[in-house]
């Protein structure tokens, strides 16, 4: 049920960011993130975007959920409970491609923005990993 009670959570989120959108970029309301904030138009289809995701995930989630319980399947909760949060990163990660896209198809990509797949470390003798 954990999946269940999740993304009606999830969906109710999105439905409510889809009505009343957030008007400027703040850490307890709305989407934020760096791409988000490059300019009001990224800042806007951030918004959409992400109540859409939001409602999408939530929905599937919650149809998982009951799957699950009908399929009698509650017994194996410590498993739901460790998968249940990909459901809550899928919105995310989602968002913050289409929105590097739409950014990069405009050409106001920032120019210091480091794609995470790309990101590689290395170490070096007597320093911390850069």
């Amino acid at each position: 049920m954990i999946y269940v009670a999740c993304g009606s959570v999830m969906m109710v989120v999105g439905i409510i960011w889809l009505i009343n959108p957030a008007k400027k970029p703040n850490r307890i309301y709305g989407y934020l993130s760096y791409l988000a904030q490059v300019n009001q138009d990224s800042f806007k289809f951030a918004q959409k975007r992400a109540s859409w995701y939001c409602i999408l995930f939530g929905f599937i989630q919650a149809v998982v959920g009951v799957i699950i319980h009908y399929l009698n399947w509650d017994r194996y909760f410590l498993i739901w409970l460790l998968t249940f949060y990909l459901f809550i990163l899928l919105p995310i990660v989602c968002t913050e491609k289409s929105l590097k896209k739409f950014l990069y198809e405009r050409h106001e990509l920032p120019h210091d923005y480091v794609d995470p797949d790309q990101v590689k470390r290395q170490r070096t003798k007597g320093f911390r990993d850069q």
